[in-house]
């Protein structure tokens, strides 16, 4: 099983970028520095943290201190300001090895946190990182009152005439000793930097877009306020579309006018930023095979066999990454004696590769490039294989995978397939004659084949359908035994009935068969006790509802059963207007002359149906 938090090992080959980040982050004339790590969620961003604190902290011939910081850690804070500003205090009060002889003048600097009272005061009351982006005046000094942006004249009288903002702000404050509070913290955290040993402070936050949009402003702000001095390097971990969204609510008054204030904003935050690309299919692919390596060989192992993989140039190529070669690889590394994290990992190992070797394809095609997203599909698979182990229940872990796909890029295209395993006892026609057609190149169609819904003839479900292994002849039913989380849904007909009455539903819906037989079978629903039937019927009008043809099924059992009249006539009326067609109106012909008129009354009264077909 695998975590949602930063792999230890790297799996992504995200190396170079912690190679390159760290080489920035260390060079005395890139600082004061902020670089943005930007990335989608599940991305990967924290395992790039994770390896730049590597890196920079094993970094030769530089004294640097590195403190990570979990900005969602201050979403119960009452000020995000003061919560981020003492997170960073305490990392270098903690931090023995470069701050042992500043402990006096850290503790002091916490001591003030508290009345700078950051987000209560002065810096509540304005825009100032907004303000700053476009006047070029120094973000320490804000904007009073937030009704001076009701129009764009308004905007544009302020933005000329930044020295009279900042001499009215002061003139209004009610207490200017704020500001000098401000300046003060800064050169004093300045001096505390530059009077210690170190070369340079990086401090890596993760998980700010975890926030509320205010938390997000907040946090950005004091470290730009505040924080960003000389011998700091701050890296931040962010989804860019999550704080242009925070920054964009947080300054309405600017968007309405027209300006894209987000991107000016982010300018001013961010001098560097560095975007994480989606990954493509080949390195999701990849990616699949390598996590479970990692899950059954010990990480020196893991460790050895992507650095030759990189050696052989498959990630920079954009290659896949083969089964078999992932096998080949791990048999050569002769200097571990143990490989495996458990005895029977080697054949487990190999079954699970060889498994994802053929599957991994159209389950790369269905994860939309994102890292996590891998990790949840592995994390169910390994669940549900378990609990089949844990109830002895035989499975196909081919067909397990093969079926959570369709699970996961297509999740009502699997509740259909549940229905139709479900009404033939675990066994699917309609999937073998998909596999006849694709897999077989049959272009002649079948009954059976006519009903199905063309949403199953994309080109991905084809090509979903023709990855090994076959599912026609299978029982499903246990493979759906353990989805039944996913599968819960109302509209699945008749769960509570058993083998015996699932068949004997198919023998009244088998419309191929003789018509004397079915309708023997309709009567014997008088013999049955009421909730069976009642069941039974449910069963038989959801048929109705997949395949019109079963208005013939309807009709016998109206015409059997009275007591189903009321239901099964309501059913006749709600027939679609642009399906009704003669052969429905001549089946309607069994009823009594007034049931008959009643209908076409009302499809030609209500439904607006033209009279010239009933009249034929």
């Amino acid at each position: 099983m695998w975590a949602d938090d930063a792999s230890k090992i790297d799996m992504l080959a995200y190396r170079p970028y912690a190679d390159l980040i760290t080489e920035i982050a260390v060079n005395d004339r890139m600082n004061p520095l902020t670089i943005g790590l930007f990335g989608n969620w599940g991305s990967g961003k924290s395992t790039l943290l994770h390896l730049i604190e590597q890196q920079v902290t094993s970094y030769d011939n530089k004294k640097i201190a590195v403190i990570k910081v979990n900005a969602w850690m201050f979403e119960g804070y009452e000020d995000a300001k003061t919560a981020i500003i003492q997170a960073i205090l305490q990392g270098m009060e903690d931090n023995t090895t470069f701050f042992e002889e500043k402990k006096g003048q850290i503790k002091e600097l916490l001591s003030r946190v508290n009345w700078l009272n950051v987000g209560k005061s002065a810096l509540k009351n304005g825009v100032p990182i907004a303000i700053s982006a476009f006047t070029g005046m120094p973000p320490i000094f804000m904007l009073p009152n937030k009704t001076n942006f009701d129009s764009t004249e308004e905007v544009a009288t302020l933005l000329e005439k930044p020295q009279e903002l900042m001499q009215e702000y002061l003139k209004e404050s009610t207490d200017n000793k704020i500001v000098e509070n401000v300046r003060s913290f800064r050169e004093d955290f300045s001096s505390l930097i530059k009077e210690s040993t170190i070369d340079n402070l990086v401090v890596l936050v993760d998980d700010l877009d975890r926030c509320n949009p205010d938390r997000i402003i907040e946090t950005l702000e004091a470290i730009k306020l505040f924080l960003s001095v000389n011998k700091t390097t701050f890296v931040i971990a962010m989804d860019e579309n999550i704080i242009s969204y925070s920054i964009k609510r947080k300054y309405p008054q600017l968007e309405s006018n027209g300006i894209d204030v987000s991107v000016d904003y982010i300018e001013k935050i961010v001098q560097l930023p560095i975007r994480i690309a989606e990954l493509a299919e080949s390195d999701v692919k990849n990616y699949l095979l390598l996590l479970i390596s990692e899950m059954y060989l010990k990480d020196e192992v893991t460790t050895q066999l992507i650095e030759k993989l990189k050696n052989k140039g498959i990630f920079v190529k954009g290659e896949i990454i083969t089964g078999a070669e992932i096998i080949e690889i791990v048999n050569d590394i002769r200097d571990v004696n143990e490989k495996f994290k458990v005895d029977s990992g080697q054949s487990e190992f190999e079954q699970q590769i060889q498994i994802f070797n053929v599957i991994g394809n159209i389950v790369a095609s269905s994860l939309k490039g994102n890292p996590r997203q891998t990790k949840r599909f592995l994390n169910t698979f390994y669940i549900r294989k378990r609990l089949a182990e844990i109830q002895n229940l035989q499975l196909d872990l081919s067909i397990l995978a093969k079926l959570m796909v369709l699970e996961y890029f297509d999740s009502d295209l699997f509740k259909e397939l549940f229905q139709w395993q479900f009404e033939h006892s675990g066994v699917p026609e309609q999937i073998k004659e998909l596999e006849r057609k694709i897999l077989d190149d049959q272009s002649e169609s079948t009954p059976t084949e006519q009903n199905i819904n063309s949403l199953w003839n994309s080109d991905k479900l084809k090509r979903w359908v023709g990855t090994e292994p076959r599912l026609s002849g299978v029982d499903l039913s246990t493979y759906f035994y353990l989805a039944r989380d996913t599968i819960s849904d109302r509209r699945i007909f008749s769960k509570n009935l058993n083998q015996d009455e699932r068949k004997f539903i198919n023998q009244i819906c088998n419309l191929e068969s003789n018509k004397a037989i079915r309708r023997k079978k309709i009567e014997q629903l008088l013999n049955m006790d009421e909730v069976t039937r009642s069941e039974i019927i449910k069963g038989v009008i959801e048929k109705f509802h997949q395949n019109k043809n079963q208005l013939e099924t309807l009709i016998d059992i109206y015409l059997k059963i009275p007591q189903y009249k009321t239901k099964l006539f309501t059913e006749f009326k709600n027939i679609p207007k642009d399906s009704l067609e003669l052969s429905e109106i001549l089946l309607f012909q069994q009823l009594s002359g007034e049931e008959f008129s009643e209908l076409k009354t009302f499809y030609i009264d209500v439904k607006d149906v033209e009279s010239r077909i009933w009249d034929i």
